[in-house]
């Protein structure tokens, strides 16, 4: 053995191994969020790994309220976390019809509140942004949990993410339109709604926020509201939008063409592009 090779393994036994968690470009933990209810909830937590956080995001998953937390959701969340930089709290709320209106909406309200309380626990960043980022019937309870800040009085969001929203549970869903290979039928829709709301009266914006007045909207934070050409739920989401451009909200609507209900997280249609506006959108938040 030359002297070089033995300098060299003398120098490669005084390293300090690398090890997995350092490897990894994010952290990650699962988290029990005791709800008012004394049941719990699960939070995934992925957290920036190589710099510092900029910020919380706290994504709520589409599922027709219905639907199971799956390994799409994670994999949006995973993304988005690495591409802003961002710490994303991955929120599994209750699910209808086990746990019907307004379940989910209170344990997602009870989770933003927390975080804005405990905002420090989950991000050193200042100033403190905390995105809402929601999916379907995500981005229903996005609304709820504002529509009820503003009610109490409380500061809102830095920014809401609604992703193909289901914001119109009141309209039959046989009244409305279904574009070419959209994915979710009347018949499936009916049956969201009667898990959902069960026996909560029609009228109620929490419910269906299209009905919210444009006075409960004043306040509303900036929002960006993404839509699919082939998705029954296109136009209540752009409905939407209109009302808080009535209520002076700083709004920006995208219809992305080829896409279905889902596609931002299902990877179908325009998926990456609506991934690198979302991307944007948030990096240009001061």
């Amino acid at each position: 053995m030359n002297e070089a090779t033995v300098e060299r393994q003398n120098h490669d036994q005084h390293q300090n191994t690398i090890t997995n968690d350092q490897w990894a470009a994010e952290r990650t933990r699962t988290e029990s969020f005791k709800l008012s209810t004394g049941d719990t909830a699960k939070i995934f937590s992925h957290e920036p790994n190589y710099v510092q956080s900029k910020g919380i995001i706290i994504d709520f998953h589409g599922s027709g309220f219905v639907h199971l937390h799956n390994d799409h959701d994670t994999y949006f969340c995973k993304r988005i976390g690495i591409a802003t930089q961002y710490t994303v709290l991955d929120f599994d709320y209750p699910l209808a019809p086990e746990h019907p209106f307004p379940a989910a909406l209170n344990a997602c309200d009870e989770l933003v509140q927390h975080v804005q309380a405990h905002y420090a626990d989950y991000c050193a960043a200042k100033p403190q942004r905390l995105i809402l980022i929601g999916h379907s019937a995500g981005g229903n309870l996005v609304v709820g949990t504002q529509l009820r800040a503003l009610k109490r009085a409380q500061p809102v969001a830095t920014l809401a993410i609604l992703d193909y929203p289901a914001l119109d549970l009141d309209t039959d869903p046989d009244d409305k339109s279904y574009p070419a290979g959209a994915v979710i039928s009347a018949a499936q829709a009916k049956r969201f709604n009667r898990f959902y709301r069960q026996n909560e009266p029609l009228g109620n914006p929490e419910v269906s926020p299209v009905l919210a007045s444009v006075s409960a909207l004043v306040g509303f934070p900036k929002t960006v509201i993404h839509t699919a050409d082939h998705d029954t739920l296109a136009a209540e989401a752009e409905l939407f939008g209109q009302h808080l451009l009535l209520a002076h909200t700083s709004v920006t609507m995208h219809r992305y063409l080829n896409s279905l209900h889902g596609f931002t997280v299902s990877l179908t249609g325009a998926y990456q592009a609506s991934f690198d506006d979302l991307v944007q959108q948030i990096q240009q938040l001061i």
